[in-house]
């Protein structure tokens, strides 16, 4: 028996609320808006908008956000979809006339809209009660006054570094001051974010005097129709950025791409496991694919097995291939592909595919349910880029609760935009050009976020 009362870390307890995410400063702010008697939604938000600043290589402002929320009073789970769509001139034909194998990783030609942004003002406009200025104020001042660099983002920094210098100045002004890699310890500072959200800030007061409905559409127009999105198409359309195939563009993106853009709220998926509901976000993301690995361990006496016993982990891996393996056969966005969910979910079709499992040998095999094996095909270009991205989670005093991963618009990918202080987004890339698979590029489809 495993003694429960050891631990190395504290068991960490409160009764007002409670916020992690993926760096102590941005967590600390979500906290404090708890205690100035935000809710969930205002920590979460104050937490998320802290995080592009404070992790720049794993997620910007610019990026997408799966957000899950539970709501107390409405005994409700519900998603929000703030992945942004591809631009109305992105099409199959356009990357294969210009000699693209797959849709770059990097560059100006993966960018998609911006979701993240409307995504936290769509929640914050149902469920917070605190201004955008207010969720924002924390952001704006660690760009402003800065903040110390830690190793990681050193060593970020460190692997772009060639590339900012040579061909994304924008980038290098800010994360390489002085012209070199700041060292741990540094105070780093992004002015150019500071000024841009004091002035989204300014545009909700200004017009807030009219309602707070009123006060976030002002914002929301400042980034989508305004000089936000002024300043994104213009650079967009003015500057070549080299991709890593070597091809030099201007982006697909329009205004009226980004105009004509808004989040929603809507349904998540679930599944029962061994008692307990789980919820994610629908087929837009690969929430699901947990949801279906669930349902097929079931069926399995894990704990027979043993935590993390050969027998365990084999067990755990065939199932998650099995899952995966439908992911990449039927999961793309529900507005231009009819997911079939309700038989991906169902415990009778998890009974059928469960066996597939051999307990004693590995499949290499991607077999999604119902159709034939997908044959991979060997791609001989590696990316230059190797990323993660960022998490929060957040409860507060009465039992809201939030999760989110906002990730995308990451700094190694696409410099940045002059006068912003954040880069665009490559959601793209996760499109095929295969006309044939459900995940093809088709402009204003929303790609998988991972």
């Amino acid at each position: 028996m495993v003694d429960m009362e050891f631990t190395t870390r504290p068991i960490v307890m409160g009764t007002h609320g409670m916020v992690t995410s993926t760096h102590y400063l941005a967590s600390e702010a979500g906290h404090h808006a708890l205690k100035r008697g935000g809710n969930v939604v205002d920590a979460g938000a104050t937490t998320r908008f802290c995080l592009p600043v404070l992790k720049p290589p794993l997620a910007g402002v610019a990026g997408e956000a799966p957000i899950l929320l539970y709501w107390a009073d409405e005994e409700r789970v519900l998603a929000v979809n703030g992945q942004g769509p591809a631009p109305g001139a992105a099409t199959i034909d356009w990357f294969k006339e210009h000699g693209y194998p797959l849709i770059p990783e990097d560059g100006f030609l993966p960018a998609v809209v911006p979701g993240a942004f409307d995504a936290w003002l769509t929640l914050l406009e149902e469920y917070g009660t605190f201004s955008l200025g207010e969720v924002m104020e924390p952001a704006i001042r660690l760009a402003g006054e800065g903040f110390p660099v830690y190793p990681a983002l050193r060593r970020a920094v460190e692997r772009c570094a060639e590339r900012f210098k040579a061909e994304w100045p924008v980038s290098a002004e800010i994360y390489l001051p002085g012209g070199e890699v700041p060292r741990v310890g540094f105070i780093l500072r992004n002015p150019d974010w500071a000024r841009t959200f004091e002035k989204v800030a300014e545009a909700e007061r200004r017009e807030g005097r009219w309602g707070r409905s009123a006060g976030l559409d002002a914002a929301r127009d400042y980034f989508y129709r305004g000089p936000i999105a002024r300043a994104i198409i213009d650079y967009m359309q003015t500057f070549k950025c080299r991709d890593v195939y070597g091809g030099e563009h201007h982006g697909l993106l329009t205004l009226e791409d980004l105009a004509g853009y808004r989040a929603r709220i809507e349904e998540p998926v679930t599944a029962n496991y061994r008692g307990y509901d789980v919820y994610k976000c629908g087929p837009w993301t690969q929430g699901p694919v947990l949801l279906q690995q669930l349902n097929l361990l079931e069926g399995f006496d894990l704990a027979a097995m043993g935590h993390n016993t050969v027998e365990y982990l084999h067990t755990w891996v065939e199932c998650a291939k099995l899952a995966f393996a439908d992911r990449e056969q039927y999961y793309a966005d529900p507005d231009f592909v009819d997911v079939p969910l309700e038989r991906l979910l169902s415990k009778e079709y998890a009974e059928e595919r469960r066996k597939l499992v051999d307990p004693d040998a590995a499949s290499m095999e991607l077999r999604p349910g119902g159709a034939p094996l997908i044959r991979l095909k060997e791609v001989k270009e590696k990316g230059w880029f190797e990323g993660d991205t960022v998490h929060l989670e957040a409860v507060d005093g009465v039992g809201n609760m939030l999760s989110a991963t906002p990730s995308g618009a990451w700094i190694p990918t696409s410099p940045l935009i002059p006068g912003l202080g954040f880069c665009m987004g490559t959601r793209a890339q996760m499109f095929h050009l295969d006309p044939d698979h459900v995940e093809r590029l088709e402009p204003g489809k929303k790609p998988s976020t991972t």
